[in-house]
């Protein structure tokens, strides 16, 4: 076991030091340590994991290096938009940002911030009389009552200005600056219930929401709010997959339904596993991948009307699953990365 996935952080006296305030730990198990989620950044890999780790690999994952990281949270989720600019969140509400493909990363936000923006925005609002703002402020009251440590699950970016972040009960933050200041967009979201947001994607040109019971949600970008869809499912989307013409949520048990008209109309598709489907991509050549809980990695060349099994090396719960050459893919998981060939 690495010393980067051993317990939180203490000082010499044994007293708890919050992982915001330290730096990840250096390893000499990069690619065996847990990692939470994986992406492309031109040529390279880059894979963020537990305790704040963070792995480069520059021959489409055969060998990795880390990279320096500011926090030593958890980090589940990271994005880029080019081979240079790319961001990464996590736990305690962490955000860090790259300009040069991953070396060097800097803290943009964390649930400190965002517990004093998100309540002071909401008491200001509440203070005019706003009825919907006093209860929103009772909520995010509630959820930092603790501490920092609401996670950022996921985040998206458009482009190098314009992106969200997202986390449990209805946590939505937004920015117009590469991530420099970030806004709530909680009021922004017809989720009256404050459902979790699970995950948020550009998928051709139109931003989703993942979320439960069977909810996305999608960008109206005149009116700037994210709109409810119903797709005729009950449990939990973890991710959105998809192209200009078609776009995949998946989740639990296997499940995902497609949409080929906007969000208009869903289809359930017959994936063949029965595990939560944690990961999914897109080759340059149109297939889609998508990867289960339990080990699973199935693959669609006819944008999910049919799947075929892909074997894979090694049994693993996986968390994340990115291209990395022709007719070959990484995945990360509990037990780092492994390179998966495709035929």
């Amino acid at each position: 076991m690495s010393s980067v996935a051993s317990g939180a952080p203490m000082q010499a006296d044994g007293k708890f030091v919050d992982p915001l305030d330290v730096s990840a730990q250096t390893t000499r198990f990069a690619a065996t340590t847990q990692l939470g989620a994986i992406a492309r950044a031109g040529s390279r890999l880059v894979a963020v994991g537990v305790r704040g780790l963070i792995v480069l690999s520059d021959d489409g994952g055969g060998t990795w290096r880390q990279v320096a990281s500011p926090v030593g949270s958890d980090l589940v989720a990271v994005r880029f938009v080019s081979s240079r600019q790319g961001w990464a969140s996590g736990h305690d509400g962490v955000i860090l940002a790259t300009t040069d493909g991953g070396e060097h990363w800097v803290k943009q936000f964390d649930g400190r911030a965002a517990a004093d923006l998100l309540k002071a925005h909401f008491a200001a609002q509440a203070t005019s009389g706003d009825a919907v703002a006093a209860r929103l402020l009772k909520e995010i009251t509630l959820n930092y009552q603790n501490g920092p440590t609401m996670p950022m699950l996921d985040l998206s970016f458009e482009n190098a200005q314009t992106g969200w972040a997202v986390g449990p009960f209805g946590t939505i933050l937004g920015t117009h600056d590469g991530g420099k200041s970030w806004a709530s967009w909680i009021e922004k979201v017809d989720n009256d219930k404050m459902l979790h947001y699970t995950a948020v994607s550009d998928v051709g040109g139109n931003v989703y929401l993942a979320s439960e019971r069977g909810t996305l949600f999608k960008l109206d970008r005149p009116k700037e709010r994210f709109i409810a869809i119903a797709t005729g499912y009950n449990g939990s989307f973890l991710g959105v997959v998809g192209s200009r013409g078609y776009v995949i949520a998946y989740g639990l048990g296997g499940s995902a339904y497609r949409s080929r008209d906007g969000g208009v109309s869903w289809q359930r598709l017959s994936t063949g596993v029965h595990a939560s489907l944690t990961g999914a991509c897109v080759l340059d050549d149109g297939r889609l991948l998508l990867a289960a809980q339990d080990g699973h990695l199935i693959m669609s060349s006819d944008e999910g009307d049919t799947f075929h099994s892909v074997a894979v090396p090694r049994q693993d719960l996986i968390t994340g699953v990115a291209p990395a050459g022709r007719n070959r893919v990484v995945l990360t998981g509990l037990g780092g990365t492994q390179i998966v060939n495709l035929h």
